[in-house]
């Protein structure tokens, strides 16, 4: 019964004092309608939208193509990778930012720091755009600043991945000149161990020689063994004859006239061939045993020089790769230093142009803002105006019944 009361008292009060309440609410009306249409500037928003290639990416996987040498230089020039948030983040950069306030006079308006917060970026999801806002009083003039930041956000790009090609290519073309010395040093000393006696070519070819001399000597001992082995033979059949028929028939191999020559005794000019032949086999075997072991030394001797030549070769090899790829590195950053790689990363895919439509203010919410809350006032200072006139009167009974 005590909140039936209750509700109805606040009923009441509300009733009895409903002309505050919507003098106060229509006041609230008033006072917003006036801000809003009034005193408030419209605001108006312009936008540009930029479109994000991946250009940097194709040209890292060109590069990641080389091996060897050309990774080591690749790693050495790479662009680093650039997504989008990427691109978001260096758009307000101080460096675009100073260019733009400079570039249109912006120095009594804005600093570096109060442009960057009036700028909005923007990715649209599931494409490679950004959007770049900007809400200003002057249309034309939030127009002007969003082209001249995105203009100059371009400009950025293209500066750094040239400046990034330019360091690169100090560095390589430094490096070229420490490798072409290298070069040249190894080359020198090609030239000069090619020009010393005893080369490789020439060791080949003594030992070549030599090995067809064995073939030679061998094929004279086999001949001289064999002819030992029948002289042999001749002299125990020789010495078996009867010592008074010592008679030996030659055959002229020309014209095959016989002759008779009559010697002493066939068996002592037998022996004498026989020590002839002996004397031949081992002068042959020595000469054998020092054309091995001459072979044996030149092979070694070669062993040598075959040994150094390569490596001189690789030395003179490596040299060489070495410096073309740093060439061709060198020609790659300065066709890159050259090339647009800004306009190639970063496109303009629509401009800013100024709009007679405002975002703000919203004139219809801020007044029905402005109503509410002079409602929520009245009610308030209704009950309030009640609670201080009951207070009064109770405190006055009081003192009255007292």
């Amino acid at each position: 019964m005590e909140e039936e009361i209750s509700l109805r008292e606040l009923i009441e009060i509300l009733i009895k004092r409903r002309i505050l309440i919507v003098s106060i609410t229509v006041v609230s009306i008033l006072l917003g309608g006036i801000v809003s249409f009034l005193v408030l500037e419209p605001v108006y928003e312009t936008r540009m939208v930029l479109m994000a290639s991946q250009f940097t990416d194709k040209i890292q996987a060109t590069e990641r193509q080389g091996e060897g040498i050309d990774n080591i230089l690749n790693s050495l020039s790479n662009y680093p990778t650039m997504t989008l948030e990427t691109y978001r983040q260096q758009i307000t950069a101080p460096r675009v930012m100073r260019e733009t306030i400079s570039q249109l006079g912006l120095e009594d308006e804005y600093d570096v720091e109060s442009l960057a917060k009036d700028i909005t970026l923007e990715t649209i999801k599931d494409t490679n755009l950004i959007s770049i806002k900007m809400q200003h009083i002057n249309s034309e003039k939030a127009a002007e600043i969003v082209n001249a930041v995105g203009e100059n956000f371009v400009d950025f790009v293209a500066v750094k991945a040239k400046e990034n090609a330019t360091t690169s290519s100090a560095y390589i073309e430094n490096q070229i000149e420490i490798e072409k010395a290298k070069l040249d040093e190894a080359l020198e000393e090609l030239k000069e161990f090619l020009s010393q006696p005893r080369g490789v070519s020439e060791l080949s070819k003594e030992i070549e020689a030599r090995l067809r001399q064995i073939t030679d000597y061998k094929t004279n001992l086999t001949d001289l063994e064999i002819r030992q082995e029948a002289l042999e033979a001749a002299i125990l059949v020789a010495e078996s004859e009867a010592k008074d028929t010592n008679r030996i028939l030659l055959r002229d191999q020309d014209d095959y006239k016989s002759m008779q020559l009559t010697i002493e005794d066939s068996a002592t000019l037998l022996k004498i061939e026989q020590a002839e032949v002996e004397s031949n086999i081992k002068s042959i075997k020595d000469k054998l045993l020092t054309l091995q072991q001459e072979i044996e030394k030149t092979q070694v001797e070669l062993q040598d020089k075959t040994h150094q030549e390569r490596q001189i070769n690789q030395k003179v090899s490596i040299a060489q790769n070495t410096y073309d790829a740093f060439i061709k590195k060198y020609e790659e950053l300065r066709v890159t230093e050259s090339s647009q790689i800004g306009e190639a990363t970063i496109t303009v895919m629509s401009r800013a142009y100024p709009t007679t439509r405002p975002v703000a203010p919203r004139k219809a919410l801020n007044v029905a803002i402005a109503a509410v809350l002079g409602l929520m006032v009245g009610v308030f200072t209704a009950f309030f105006i009640e609670y201080w006139q009951s207070s009064e009167k109770n405190k006055i009974n009081t003192v009255a019944s007292n």
